[in-house]
């Protein structure tokens, strides 16, 4: 077998003879049956019935059928195998090969893709845009990470998309909280690469690591980004974000809440221009009573308005009172709230 050719099982030694024609990858039986047992065009996008899309090394991959994924690049010439192997996702849900294998972390897949020639940076489909190292990082799988970052994963990029965009560190800390254990070693091996702990929130509903972790209520995580200096006021991004205060109050994370202010979290810090607003917006939304007067004690202002213009847009009361939260509304009108008691936009309605 040539120097350019995979070691895999079951190949032939004249596969890639330069007399022979490369014969295409062959689409295996048990792709088809399900593409077309499944796929309903009239329906709702969604990962599985987008399946005609996905090439057979992207459903592979997703599979972690590694026999097919070493077939199909066994049945591809030497010198088309990283443009299969990096065919861009179609569709709403895509994924390239590589991808695919980090979001079901399929660790042996991953590494034949690897060898294969697979792009760690290649820009994911519609639905996030992600990366595979920044997949495998929100994935919570380390060992993926590991593997990724031996390849040559990118730890601290210079941008991300526009769009729900997650630095590596920033989707480790939104975290799966099954692998919590393994996303702050995660978290501790990019850090240790350069990773960048406050680098900024994307535009739209981004988030910063702590900004992130406090969404999802990861406490340990939160704990370990303090210290290591995280920004505790750094601002919520444009459209649809949080502060880290604004996000632990809205998740409800009482403990959270109580530890950002002890270190210095801005109670009536401004929330994004769009879909947002401040700390008591934001538990006054999800009618958590107990972090309502956690803030008010704090000094959270009654009346302030929703967005980042200060005295204008819909107060606390009125988002308690349109939303039914009675008691919640008088407990403001004891803090001081005044003004009207409905009408105004619902800071968080879209959540």
């Amino acid at each position: 077998m040539s120097e350019n050719s995979l070691s895999l099982a079951g190949s032939s030694e004249h596969m890639f003879d330069s007399n022979q024609p490369h014969p295409a990858p062959r689409i295996r039986p048990q792709f088809k049956t399900t593409i077309d047992e499944a796929w309903d065009p009239t329906a709702e996008p969604d990962e599985d019935n987008e399946e005609p899309l996905w090439t057979d090394l992207q459903l592979a991959s997703r599979s972690g059928d590694l026999t097919s994924v070493k077939e199909i690049l066994t049945c591809t010439a030497p010198e088309r195998r990283a443009e299969i192997v990096n065919t861009p996702p179609r569709g709403y849900y895509g994924f390239t090969a590589l991808q695919a294998a980090c979001v079901r972390g399929h660790q042996d897949v991953v590494r034949v893709l690897l060898d294969a020639g697979a792009d760690v940076h290649a820009s994911g489909g519609n639905n996030l845009h992600r990366n595979a190292f920044e997949i495998a990082c929100g994935q919570g799988n380390l060992e993926i990470v590991k593997t990724l970052v031996e390849a040559g994963a990118v730890v601290n990029p210079t941008r991300v998309t526009r769009y729900n965009g997650r630095t590596p560190i920033q989707a480790a800390s939104s975290g799966n909280s099954a692998n919590g254990d393994a996303s702050q070693e995660i978290i501790s091996l990019l850090l240790d690469r350069g990773a960048d702990v406050n680098a900024p929130a994307s535009d739209v509903a981004g988030m910063t690591a702590l900004q992130a972790a406090c969404f999802w209520g990861q406490t340990s995580i939160v704990r370990l980004l303090l210290g290591k200096k995280a920004n505790v006021n750094a601002p919520a991004g444009k459209f649809k974000g949080f502060t880290a205060l604004q996000a632990a109050s809205f998740g409800g994370h009482a403990e959270l809440v109580e530890l950002l202010l002890e270190h210095g979290a801005d109670v009536n810090a401004p929330g994004s221009q769009l879909k947002g607003g401040t700390a008591l917006h934001a538990v006054v939304d999800r009618g958590h009573v107990e972090i309502v007067q956690t803030l008010l004690a704090a000094g959270a202002d009654p009346n302030i308005g929703n967005g980042r213009r200060h005295g204008t847009g819909t107060s606390p009361r009125q988002t308690a009172f349109v939303l039914g939260r009675t008691e919640i509304g008088e407990l403001l009108t004891r803090a001081g709230a005044t003004g009207p008691f409905t009408g105004g936009q619902i800071a968080f309605g879209h959540w």
